[in-house]
């Protein structure tokens, strides 16, 4: 099961070059940072954001036995990110079952709902409006 916040703002335009991204039109560093910043401040300790070729993730596991990652990806062209307009983003928090969850087909919605929400809190206090797209199995 996953969770996606899609949403649009110039807050976390990319501030390297197109040629230092992912790939082209793959942007969400400064996204994954601040993020990951805030959920910190908030108690909900993460790893460091790493460079996918679709944009930049991190890891939250509270627990041995629960591992959520959350990814973040801008939805634009290349160079779109440059002109100081706002682009979509996306931010999607999927759960990583291990051999024995996915066995018994245990989850824990209550964790990865918990954890959407307090993104989407963070997002708008910072004024941007969140949206919040249905699960996906």
């Amino acid at each position: 099961m996953a969770w996606c916040i899609e949403f649009s703002s110039a807050r976390f335009l990319p501030t390297l070059p197109e040629d230092c991204q992912a790939n082209p039109g793959v942007y969400g560093f400064e996204l994954a940072l601040w993020l990951a910043q805030a959920l910190n401040r908030q108690g909900v300790v993460t790893g460091y954001p790493s460079a996918e070729d679709w944009g930049w993730c991190f890891d939250y596991a509270p627990t041995d036995d629960l591992r959520l990652t959350i990814a973040c990806a801008s939805l634009c062209k290349a160079d779109a990110g440059y002109d100081g307009r706002p682009i979509g983003w996306a931010v999607s928090i999927r759960e990583q079952r291990g051999l024995e969850q996915r066995l018994h087909n245990l989850s824990n919605h209550t964790a990865l709902e918990n954890l959407g929400r307090h993104i989407v809190d963070l997002l708008r206090a910072e004024h941007i409006d969140a949206m919040h797209v249905p699960p996906i199995a």
